[in-house]
């Protein structure tokens, strides 16, 4: 017999994880977004990412539609934008500046909040529960350092090996 909802959480929470804002346009090209911990660098040859997006998300129709987007690797400093993209607010994207990837559709890049951004165009589309997945091909990306945010156990961090490394 499968565990349950609430133990699956607790469970998966035990991971500590790097917190990702996947981005994308609907179909009249309006910004769309969501927060997740759902990421896998899946391939180098060729390379591909993989996400996975709860089938009640309202960024989902933009994606299936799109199939393009752009993972933001979020920075320390980007607790607040983790917790919007996180929350059922319609207005996500005022307040910052952002700006659309020429390789992704016009998904938005969240610059200065992130420590690296992948912009992705969408190879396969699989259904997985109360999920689906997208595997994507990376087109381009930028890397911009820094130190990254972590999610553990319901609580946010800095990664401090990240720190450690920068200042070697």
């Amino acid at each position: 017999m499968p565990i349950d909802a609430d133990f699956f959480r607790t469970l998966a929470g035990s991971f500590a994880t790097g917190v990702t804002i996947v981005t994308t346009v609907d179909d009249t090209g309006q910004p769309k977004g969501l927060t997740s911990s759902s990421y896998i660098g899946l391939s180098i040859e060729p390379p591909l990412m993989l996400i996975s997006v709860d089938k009640r998300s309202r960024t989902l129709p933009a994606l299936q539609h799109t199939r393009a987007f752009c993972i933001n690797f979020l920075s320390a400093d980007a607790e607040h934008l983790s917790d919007l993209f996180a929350s059922k607010a319609e207005e996500k994207f005022s307040g910052f500046t952002w700006q659309p990837s020429d390789l992704a559709a016009g998904a938005p890049m969240l610059i200065d909040h992130s420590v690296a951004i992948a912009e992705c165009q969408v190879t396969e589309v699989i259904e997985a529960g109360d999920h689906v997945v997208f595997i994507a091909r990376v087109d381009g990306g930028i890397f911009l350092g820094g130190t990254p945010l972590v999610y553990y156990n319901r609580t946010y961090a800095a990664w401090p090996a990240a720190q450690r490394t920068l200042a070697r």
